[in-house]
């Protein structure tokens, strides 16, 4: 049982909530889960709870939520560090590749029950939050096809239908996640990452390109 702080300020125990309930969605399910699990696992009484939050579904919604905002801001900071390595800033375009997978890897390792709940819980429990999970897949996706579009122009993508490469990739980094990340795998994000580089490179690169260097390019130190 998680044992709160004495006269916890208000921001700190709704946090402290939220966490509890991320772990209880987690590892019970939402449609398992009750509120009685969560205050009893967050030592508050029940009243307390009601302070923060409408009822489970309220706080359920706010942990999709959650999870929306933090990975939308690292999409959005890798989208824009891998625009400005097409301008010829930064660290290269294929180096910067990997520092965005390893980003999106750690952000994942960081938040495993927030995780869990949007990849196994959120999908098919309710239309809203199947919605929500549906909204934040549409902008990675969409981000990445256009990321996918500029490496074509540049010529360092082999022609291919990029809406197709762009599914199959999202869906293989979803699973690598649950998979090798979180689940029984246990990978280190950093080979996991590197594999996934290695992957993408020996796809995608144009026949005539020159694959050990651009892997060397994109996983040298």
């Amino acid at each position: 049982m998680s044992v709160p702080k004495k006269r916890m300020p208000a921001l700190e125990r709704r946090a402290h909530i939220l966490k509890t309930a991320s772990e209880v969605f987690s590892r019970k399910g939402y449609r398992l889960a009750s509120v009685s699990d969560i205050v009893e696992e967050a030592a508050i009484g029940r009243g307390t709870f009601y302070l923060y939050f409408e009822s489970k579904r309220d706080i359920f919604r706010e942990l999709i939520e959650q999870f929306f905002r933090g990975y939308a801001e690292v999409l959005e900071e890798n989208h824009a560090r891998l625009v400005e390595a097409f301008k010829g800033k930064g660290s290269g375009v294929l180096r910067t590749w990997r520092e965005n997978m390893l980003s999106i890897l750690r952000y994942h390792e960081n938040n495993p029950h927030l995780t869990n709940i949007v990849y196994r819980e959120a999908l098919g429990s309710d239309e809203d939050f199947s919605d929500r999970v549906s909204e934040l897949s549409a902008h990675a996706r969409k981000m990445l096809r256009e990321e996918f579009q500029l490496m074509r122009q540049r010529g360092m993508m082999r022609d291919c239908d990029i809406d197709v490469v762009t599914t199959v990739i999202m869906g293989s980094i979803i699973y690598l996640i649950m998979e090798h990340l979180l689940g029984e795998g246990g990978k280190k994000i950093e080979e996991l990452a590197d594999m996934m580089v290695e992957y993408h490179i020996r796809a995608l690169i144009p026949d005539e390109g020159d694959v050990r260097r651009a892997v060397r390019s994109a996983l040298s130190g």
